[in-house]
């Protein structure tokens, strides 16, 4: 079959072939990654919209139930636990799959950390599905925190040459796929212990989507009222205060932030001036911009590397209230808000994180009410 041929039955055929294509793409022939790439992209194109997939790897036109839904099926939307209950446990992954969470490139495990690094900027993602062409198989995931661990611990100009599969050893969140039609309480269960993101696979086992924390709390955000009585709650009523977070001073070097965020096993640095106020966020995501040829930037003070916007920083204060809390890190595209003093210090956060493991803990122990 011509490449040609190839994408005219891409086109020509519905939801059900998608996957039997995506499929064949991995594990029919020897292919390179970049044509795994492509494969993948031309399925998107014929499906555009509101993308989501079902088990058996075809697409869905479904979105999310929203809040009214859940409401009208409890009846009149007394019962905001059962509402909470019903969303997590009974709402399967494939609804929250959309045109944001869709975008999956995989990448060569013999590839290189600069290629690695390129295709993370070039596609603005965090984390890319590696496999082994060899065995035709998925070997983990290399995210952006990976790579933080492997330069902190190998600060050389040819890092970048190192091939992934030895940045793969500095993993620190294991390989945990989920299905498309997983549970969201699942989801949330494995985003509380460490993992940003988590690559979703159809029935044969091919990653057709990452969902990260905040895809998450996009769709919780659109059924908020699910939360009850909590969604008016103030964070520090509900202890979602942060109680220490991680600082580096803008005149630091780069690679002492990369340090730090592996001492500390975090992924945000609140950027501090002399006297000790917030002037910018350091995210490892900011580490997509390094390469073979700009690798020497490691060594030059934060300040030059980043642009800081004081008066841009994300800030809430301890009595906001989660609802525009969770408001607040999906109009943002947030990693993370910070609560500074009367001084513009900072004194606290509150991670995505936190919200997976509040989330898990107030589903999980409802749920059990629910059952006695």
């Amino acid at each position: 079959m011509t490449l040609a041929d190839l994408g005219t039955v891409l086109k020509l055929t519905t939801g059900g072939i998608i996957g039997a294509v995506l499929y064949w793409s991995l594990y029919g022939r020897e292919k390179t990654e970049d044509e795994i790439n492509r494969d993948r992209e031309n399925s998107a194109h014929s499906n555009s919209g509101n993308i989501g997939l079902n088990s058996s790897g075809s697409f869905r036109h479904k979105r999310s139930r929203s809040g009214s839904n859940l409401t009208s099926s409890t009846g009149g939307g007394g019962d905001s636990n059962a509402q909470l209950i019903d969303l997590l446990h009974n709402t399967m992954i494939e609804y929250i799959l959309n045109e944001k969470t869709s975008h999956v490139i995989t990448i060569d495990s013999t590839a290189t950390l600069d290629y690695a690094l390129m295709r993370m900027n070039e596609n603005q993602v965090i984390s890319l599905p590696v496999v082994d062409l060899s065995t035709k198989q998925y070997i983990g995931m290399l995210s952006i925190v990976d790579i933080a661990a492997f330069l902190s611990q190998f600060p050389s100009e040819d890092s970048p040459n190192t091939p992934v599969s030895e940045v793969l050893k500095y993993n620190r969140v294991p390989f945990l796929p989920l299905y498309v039609n997983s549970p969201i309480q699942m989801l949330i269960h494995v985003m509380a212990h460490h993992v940003p993101q988590v690559p979703i696979m159809s029935r044969q086992t091919i990653v057709v989507d990452i969902v990260s924390r905040l895809n998450v709390l996009s769709f919780i955000n659109e059924n908020i009222e699910a939360l009850g009585n909590k969604a008016n709650s103030s964070i520090k009523s509900l202890d979602l205060l942060s109680k220490t977070i991680s600082t580096v001073n803008q005149n630091s070097k780069v690679i002492e932030a990369i340090n730090l965020m592996n001492v500390e096993q975090t992924t945000e640095l609140a950027v501090i001036d002399d006297e000790g106020k917030i002037v910018g966020n350091f995210s490892a995501a900011d580490l997509r911009k390094l390469s073979i040829y700009s690798f020497n930037r490691c060594y030059e003070p934060i300040s030059k590397f980043i642009t800081l916007e004081p008066e841009n920083l994300n800030i809430v204060i301890p009595s906001t209230t989660l609802r525009s809390t969770i408001c607040k890190f999906v109009e943002n595209d947030a990693p993370i808000l910070w609560i500074v003093d009367n001084q513009m210090k900072p004194v606290s956060s509150i991670t995505h994180i936190g919200l997976m493991k509040y989330l898990l803990n107030l589903s999980t122990s409802l749920s059990d009410t629910s059952t006695i």
